[in-house]
């Protein structure tokens, strides 16, 4: 049986972020895997691209779903794509089509808020 010390224990403990220690991003990144939520899960996510990155034997798939594009991501995926830091590309078909289809039209993606009336939107023709 699991004792409470396997779950509550030094190496499991928050370690607050000490900014006057912070030189470089990655020092900042590197740290954050010490909290909690979405910070650590980005500081162990660069750590495993960078493993990846350095495994001459590690083929790096990547995932897109979501309004990436939309979101203003495409540079960065084309970047990855452009550096040979991925080797194959698994993608929904609206990022694919929809997302950069309407860029390459002229449209352009704005930020928005959940606060407005989609009403209001669609009397002024505004998709989300």
């Amino acid at each position: 049986m699991a004792k409470k010390t396997d779950y509550l224990n030094k190496k499991s403990l928050v370690k607050h972020i000490d900014i006057t220690k912070v030189r470089d991003l990655d020092k900042l990144v590197a740290m954050m895997g010490d909290t909690s939520f979405q910070a650590r899960n980005l500081s162990r996510a660069t750590d495993i691209f960078d493993m990846a990155l350095r495994d001459k034997n590690c083929s790096v798939v990547l995932c897109l779903a979501g309004s990436l594009v939309s979101a203003g991501l495409k540079k960065v995926i084309t970047d990855l794509v452009n550096n040979n830091m991925v080797d194959a590309i698994v993608s929904t078909g609206a990022i694919v089509v929809d997302q950069d289809f309407f860029e390459g039209l002229g449209f352009s993606h704005y930020k928005g808020t959940q606060f407005v009336d989609d009403a209001v939107l669609r009397d002024l023709a505004i998709d989300r």
